[in-house]
Order: structure tokens, then sequence, then C-alpha cells
């Protein structure tokens, strides 16, 4: 029996210290709770803050790109303004040095003058006449600010490489020569070829090619149809001013033309 007692009086001496093991290990775990929380309240923050730095450098990029923008159009202007006083400038200059012009030059005559009336009577005359003969070649013509452009195929005209006119050619070109015999109108004759460098000519290049076609339809009006050749201007354009690109054989046939222009001008 004593030995029981000493045993009990033992036990209960060591009984707060399981109390004080429950405390201390709920203390802890209350520690530990709040300090997830506190890290999982850092690391919301912090992401918070990483998106803040990203709008804001997003923001300043923006604010670059704008200032760079208006930057370039400050320095677009600036050439323009530059530009234009080198034109007042250079207009200016023009305008002072410009000779007086004598008595003797002629002025060209008024809209609705006697002679601009005829002038355009003539050309309509002209445009009703090349009309009618155009047509029975399946020919057609179309009016510009210079005159009456007429676009001949050189199909009709030349053999590949060649500046001869063939029969055909020469009746088209006769067609054309028939109307201008009847009036004084200044003409321009102009040559053109497609890009397909010469293989087998006389002609080493394209534009000496359409050079030599332009001088052949002006010398059958001259010496077949006794135009005079001071009413003519001629002048080859080679290849480098083509109706449509030269990607395939029907836009090259198309670009391979004679035009005949019939100036309003008289000689």
């Amino acid at each position: 029996m004593h030995d029981d007692r000493l045993y009990d009086e033992k036990e209960l001496e060591k009984s707060w210290l399981l109390s004080y093991s429950d405390l201390i290990t709920l203390l802890f775990v209350i520690v530990v709770i709040i300090a997830a929380s506190q890290t999982t309240n850092i690391q919301s923050q912090r992401e918070e803050a990483k998106k803040e730095t990203a709008k804001q450098q997003a923001t300043l990029q923006q604010v670059h790109e704008s200032l760079d923008l208006l930057n370039l159009q400050k320095l677009e202007l600036q050439r323009e303004v530059h530009e234009l006083e080198a034109q007042k400038k250079s207009l200016t200059g023009s305008e002072s040095e410009k000779p007086a012009v004598p008595d003797a030059i002629k002025p060209p005559p008024p809209v609705g003058s006697a002679e601009n009336d005829a002038a355009m009577r003539d050309m309509e005359t002209v445009r009703t006449q090349l009309s009618s003969a155009l047509a029975e070649l399946n020919l057609d013509f179309e009016e510009t600010e210079e005159g009456l452009r007429i676009r001949l195929p050189v199909s009709i005209l030349f053999s590949s490489g060649s500046a001869d006119l063939k029969k055909q050619g020469q009746q088209v070109v006769g067609t054309v020569a028939g109307v201008l015999q009847k009036f004084g109108n200044r003409v321009r004759i102009e040559g053109y070829t497609d890009d397909v460098p010469i293989a087998r000519s006389p002609y080493k290049t394209n534009w000496e090619l359409s050079t030599g076609r332009a001088i052949a339809v002006m010398r059958e009006m001259v010496d077949a149809y006794t135009l005079p050749s001071s009413r003519f201007t001629v002048a080859g354009m080679g290849e480098y001013k083509p109706l449509v690109d030269n990607s395939n054989e029907e836009n090259r046939t198309r670009n391979r033309r004679v035009e005949i222009i019939i100036l309003a001008e008289k000689e």
C-alpha cells in the first residue's frame, strides 16, 4: 500500500507536464498557422506587385512608342516644310529670272476665240473621219488631253524583230494618213516593245527596234502619202512604258505596239 501511494503521488507530480506539453503544442500549431497565412499573404502581395510592375512597364512602352511616332511625324512635317520652302524659293527665283515676253510673240488664243473654235471644229472632224476609217479595220482610238491616240498592234504592222512594214501594215498606216492629209495637225509617233531581249534582228536592243518601227510608220506617211515630215515627232520607248506587266504572252502582245497621237496643235 505504501508503495502504491508513492507511485500515485509521483504520477500526480508529473501530470502538469502533460498539460504544459499540450499547451506548447497548441501554441506551436497556432504559430505555424499564422506563419502559413502570412506567407500566403506575402506571396499574393508579390504577385500583385509583379502584375502592377508589368502593367506599368507596358504603359511606359506605349508612351515610348507614342513619343517615337510623334518624333517621326515631326521629322516628316519638318521635311515637308523644307521641301515646300525650297519649292517656293525655286518658283520665286524662276519668276524673277523669267525674261520679258517680246511683243512680237503672239500669245495663245483665249478660250472661246475664233481660232480656238476653229481648232476644236477641226479636231471634231478628224475624230469623226478617223472613227469611220478605223471602224473598217476593227481598230479604235482614245481621246486624251493631247489629242487623239491611235494604238496599233505590232502584229498587224511588222514581223517579229523587223521594222519593215507588212502589206497589211501599209494599208493600216495608209488609212490614218488619208485622214491626216485633209488637216494640218501635228503628229507624234511612238514605238513600244515587250521586255524580251532581241535574239535575231538587225537591231541590238528593244529601244532601237521600237525607234525603227516608229520611223518606218512616219516614212510611210511621208513617202507614200506626201505628208510633210515637219509635222512629225518620232520616239522609241522600248520596253520601258508597258501598258500591262509582261508576265505572260497575251500581255507582251499588248505591249508590242505603235501609237499615233494626232495633236490639236497645227503646224
